[in-house]
């Protein structure tokens, strides 16, 4: 009961969301040329028109889809990508189906299934001509860090701060003061050009004393001592200098003081978690680790069965509430089998050099 249910359910959806009539533009498999493209993106919504029909057919849970569909759900149910109908959130790169791109790069793909084939060919490209074989080696690179410092500076920000407090003069004019702390401040520059670190000091000034022209505003005017005569000395001879006494080693009672360990910047602390939460998703279904060889592709480009798990894990963390459905997934591979095997068949006739798309 509960199957014919949830068809009913998402049958009425589908006639009551707006532009449910639009056909979704298919993807043909091979080489064929696409038909006309009937969705087009809106900059105002950032949204291509045609998502909430794309996301009923190709997102689950399909009840939780309709509803958000229909009653215009926004986040956390139905984030920016869904709304694309880019379920990996990729970003520009002259993909098929490629729409247009909203404010940060993201694609707004003309149905899901082009979204679905940005992904996977994607994810061979990393695999195959960057030698990113790892979960860990991919998110890196997919959804790089964003530290709090402006990302201009990078890491030199960072180094720069920490050289600066690291110093010995720094840490002890930073101890002479009561109540005082060396304070640093990053900031990057007009047009993301590599900006400035800063560094306050509180120093406190010495306390001289009041010169006579001031007498009585300050301290008294002390006497003035006659001067002694001078009287030369005999200069002592020099003596050699004692030789420094000699370390004791160490001993079960006297261990040596472990040295320090380097220190790491901790700048991107959350999105390196970030990162790592990512690749763990990836893999948990397969059974090996997030710096694990995920074997995606062969050497000649053919997906291997891991491929559709990892889509699937990756689609799921993007997106938060809802995930791409298995069957969209499995059509981007069978679409990408058929195009290595005209690829191969064409390097063996001569037909020239695939395409990377």
């Amino acid at each position: 009961m509960v199957p014919q249910t949830l068809v009913a359910l998402v049958l009425a959806g589908r006639a009551f969301l707006p532009g449910g009539g639009e056909p979704s533009p298919a993807v043909p498999s091979g080489g064929a040329a696409l038909p006309p493209i009937t969705a087009r993106y809106e900059a105002g919504p950032r949204e291509v028109t045609n998502w909430r029909f794309e996301a009923v057919d190709d997102l689950q849970p399909k009840s939780l889809v309709v509803l958000a569909a229909l009653f215009r759900a926004e986040r956390p149910v139905v984030s920016r990508c869904v709304k694309l109908n880019n379920y990996w959130c990729i970003k520009s790169a002259r993909w098929n189906g490629e729409l247009a791109t909203d404010s940060e790069g993201h694609v707004g793909f003309a149905s899901a299934d082009h979204g679905a084939d940005a992904a996977a060919n994607l994810l061979r490209r990393y695999y195959l001509n960057f030698g990113r074989k790892s979960a860990l080696d991919i998110v890196r690179r997919w959804a790089p860090a964003e530290c709090n410092i402006a990302t201009s500076l990078g890491g030199a920000a960072m180094l720069a701060v920490k050289g600066i407090g690291g110093t010995l003069r720094a840490r002890y004019l930073a101890s002479r003061r009561k109540g005082g702390s060396v304070r640093y401040t990053a900031k990057a520059g007009p047009s993301g050009k590599p900006g400035r670190v800063s560094m306050v000091l509180p120093i406190r000034t010495p306390q001289y004393r009041v010169p006579d022209i001031a007498a009585g505003m300050g301290e008294k005017k002390k006497a003035v001592q006659p001067a002694a005569p001078l009287v030369r000395e005999a200069r002592p001879a020099p003596r050699p200098a004692p030789r420094p006494a000699a370390q004791p080693t160490a001993t079960a009672s006297v261990a040596p003081k472990p040295m320090p360990k380097p220190e790491t910047s901790t700048a991107c602390a959350p999105d390196e978690q970030r990162l790592r939460n990512y690749a763990g998703r990836m893999v948990e279904t397969l059974g090996i680790g997030p710096t694990d060889d995920l074997k995606l592709f062969e050497a000649n480009g053919t997906p291997l069965p891991n491929l559709a798990a990892v889509m699937l894990a990756m689609s799921s963390f993007e997106l938060g509430v809802l995930r791409a459905t298995p069957d969209l997934i499995e059509g981007a591979i069978q679409r990408m089998k058929e195009r290595a095997a005209s690829e191969r068949a064409a390097l063996q006739g001569g037909g020239g050099a695939p395409s990377s798309q």
